[in-house]
């Protein structure tokens, strides 16, 4: 069986997908005065349940809403996109 390798770009846009930990971190920062975030607790809970999804890409994108996981899992609004359901269960606000 051949290796198969993982793209570089997103499925839906077909943009890179790198990003780095800078941008990452301006995003965040400009997003808590803006919208409603979960406390320190749950957002650890859902970094900790995307780091173990199999659809995780290059540690920061979700593979199947193509959003950066750390942005996603801080606003409370924002659900997992699993296709087999929430892995955020019990990782409520």
């Amino acid at each position: 069986m051949k290796d198969v390798t993982v793209p570089s770009t997103c499925k839906g846009c077909e943009r890179d997908i790198t990003i780095s930990e800078e941008q990452i971190t301006r995003i965040l920062n400009n997003m808590r005065p803006k919208v409603e975030c979960v406390n320190d607790e749950v957002y650890e809970a859902r970094l900790l349940a995307c780091s173990q999804c199999e659809d995780l890409m290059a540690g920061h994108t979700c593979g199947i809403s193509g959003s950066i996981v750390r942005v996603r899992a801080l606003a409370a609004t924002h659900n997992c996109p699993s296709y087999s359901g929430s892995r955020w269960q019990g990782a409520s606000s």
